[in-house]
């Protein structure tokens, strides 16, 4: 035997029955069905529960805040127009039709418009049949807001894309020098008496291997920067004899596309407590990536700065900048601007990455800096200077 219930008012339950969520025996007795309500009114989720062919038949307040009064109308219809994102309504209607004709458990995500503040908010809806006396009676159905979720798999998603570009790019690389090497040592095997031919094989072989030296040992950086193995030996260092090293070092790709290089350092010395190395590591990345994402006859600055505490070097250049939606992400390992010049210079698109770390364990920071596309970039290095060696 079954008891009825007609509950209106404080409840919010409309028809014949309240959602029953378990058997008739473990039913609430009547008086305790309000206090329910007011329980599924307070939750965060939305509820409701809908009979066999697909009608309404309870709503708590969350779902009548945005649905109004729906109890009776088919959910089909009121679901879709009321409540989804236009890109989300057929799959979701396609979804309710089947559990509808098969009575099996469903779930599906979808986008709820948003009347406060414009924006979509992902939901994960749940609908499983209960049943009464043996037969399934009702749909019982709940809705749960996903924001958090759904985030963080755009986050790996773009992380997993990121190191798909990383590897392709990797492989490319590497196989770039195969053919060189190949064609040289053929020409040794050819040409072995004449002294011009192999000087010119032996060129490109050094080269060729002088460039998979570079790509390895960028690798190993990453590879020591992801588990915190960074060697770094520190001293007093100049500063203005790091920049001249990395110049140095950056030059034949700054000549190569004919940029115009200017220097502003002091005349005393700017000395920190750091690895001279790796600090000319930084500045000969900064540089190449200045220059690589500069079109050619470009500008490159490097400013030094000596104020109280601290040690600021800027390198700036007129460039195609960087994006307002790259540039917070412009030092992870996998992020890299896509640009006309990226391609044919090479690279894994790590430098950047590798320098703010290196910096970080110096006790410094490193920021970038940029007007959005076509208007360059700048990036800051700040170090804490060794004042007991600071000369007049």
């Amino acid at each position: 035997m079954h008891t009825s219930y007609d509950v209106t008012g404080a409840s919010g339950f409309v028809g014949s029955h309240p959602p029953m969520l378990g058997t008739p025996a473990e039913q609430a007795p009547c008086e305790e069905m309000p206090r329910l309500a007011n329980l599924l009114d307070a939750v965060p989720q939305l509820v409701w529960t809908a009979s066999v062919d697909g009608r309404f038949l309870y709503c708590n307040s969350g779902v009548r805040r945005r649905l109004g009064s729906c109890e009776g109308h088919a959910v089909e219809y009121i679901i879709p127009e009321r409540l989804l994102h236009s890109e989300d309504r057929q799959r979701w209607l396609g979804m309710w039709r089947r559990a509808l004709q098969s009575g099996y458990p469903y779930e599906v995500e979808y986008r709820v418009r948003s009347d406060c503040d414009g924006i979509a908010h992902w939901y994960l809806e749940r609908g499983t049949q209960l049943e009464r006396s043996g037969s399934s009676d009702r749909w019982f159905i709940t809705a749960t807001r996903i924001d958090e979720q759904k985030r963080r798999e755009e986050e790996l998603l773009a992380l997993l894309l990121g190191k798909e570009r990383f590897l392709a790019t990797l492989l490319h690389e590497l196989r770039n020098p195969l053919a060189p090497i190949a064609n040289a040592t053929e020409m040794l095997a050819r040409c072995c008496r004449d002294p011009h031919a192999v000087d010119a094989a032996r060129g490109v072989i050094q080269r060729q291997l002088k460039q998979l030296t570079r790509l390895v040992n960028d690798l190993l950086d990453v590879s020591r920067v992801a588990r915190g193995k960074v060697d770094i030996q520190k001293g007093p260092v100049d500063l203005c004899e790091v920049i001249k090293t990395a110049i140095e070092a950056a030059r034949p790709l700054v000549e190569l596309r004919r940029h115009r290089l200017t220097i502003d350092v002091p005349s005393g010395t700017v000395t920190v407590d750091a690895d001279a190395v790796r600090l000319c590591q930084v500045l000969t990345n900064l540089l190449l990536n200045a220059a690589k994402y500069t079109h050619p006859e470009g500008c490159i600055s490097v400013l030094l700065e000596s104020l109280e505490g601290v040690a600021v070097v800027r390198v700036r250049d007129n460039g195609i900048g960087i994006s307002a939606d790259l540039l917070p992400r412009v030092f992870d390992i996998f992020a890299q601007a896509s640009g006309p010049s990226d391609a044919s210079m090479g690279g894994l698109g790590i430098g950047l990455a590798v320098a703010r770390e290196l910096v970080h364990l110096h006790g410094g920071s490193l920021s970038a800096y940029s007007g959005g596309p076509g208007c360059g970039s700048e990036f800051v290095m700040r170090l804490p200077r060794r004042e007991m060696y600071q000369l007049s």
